[in-house]
């Protein structure tokens, strides 16, 4: 019996927590030749939860909110599909600085101009942690898209009502196992690449340093 959450039928769980498991073992194994997709989706979702927030809070109509949903999503998508490098840095800046934003337990205060601790030192989590990621991207984006896989996935058996501990654990082993499979063959493609880099050099230059065919006779 999966988790109930409130305020959707029951059987919304297992919908929810399936999608998570299925989403989180496709990351953690082919997250590097799929991560475009899962980027443009995550900004469509993104950018549709912004714009209806906007629109509903501005107009105060619901109507609205779900226009500007809809025109987030397109801008959303667009964005993340077209900025995939920049998107997965900034998502794991995210979510590090909601992990530290947790971990502090921020209360996300505004009182006379002054901000909570908590929410000041999860903002700069999100900037140092979104610089180093977008540096080291192409290298790391197996061991991101894993990480995110093995946290789906735990959610997932979280909410099918898998015990904590084992949902935790089962992440985890996904996110290690997942990171040393796509770190493998993203490695191959590079070598991949780089020989057939060396090879068509190769061939130019032996083509160029090949003396020009003799003159026709008179």
């Amino acid at each position: 019996m999966a988790l109930s959450i409130p305020g959707l039928a029951p059987e919304a769980g297992l919908i929810i927590g399936g999608i998570l498991v299925i989403t989180g073992l496709l990351l953690a194994f082919w997250g590097h030749g799929i991560w475009a997709a899962v980027m443009s989706m995550i900004g469509a979702l993104l950018g549709s939860a912004v714009g209806y927030l906007v629109g509903a809070t501005v107009s105060g109509s619901d109507l609205v909110g779900l226009v500007l949903a809809i025109v987030g999503a397109v801008i959303g998508s667009i964005l993340f599909s077209k900025l995939v490098k920049v998107a997965l840095a900034f998502l794991v800046g995210v979510l590090a600085g909601a992990l530290v934003y947790t971990l502090m337990k921020g209360q996300a205060y505004f009182n006379a101009g002054t901000l909570d601790p908590a929410l000041i030192v999860a903002l700069l989590v999100v900037v140092i942690v979104f610089g180093i990621s977008y540096y080291f991207i192409d290298d790391l984006i197996g061991i991101i898209t894993a990480a995110i896989g093995g946290l789906l996935l735990a959610a997932g058996l979280y909410i099918l009502n898998v015990a904590t501990l084992l949902a935790a654990a089962a992440g985890i082993g996904l996110f290690v196992l997942g990171a040393v499979v796509q770190t493998r063959a993203i490695n191959r493609k590079r070598q991949i690449r780089e020989q057939q880099r060396a090879m068509a050099q190769a061939q130019a230059t032996q083509a160029y340093a090949q003396p020009p065919p003799p003159p026709p006779p008179p």
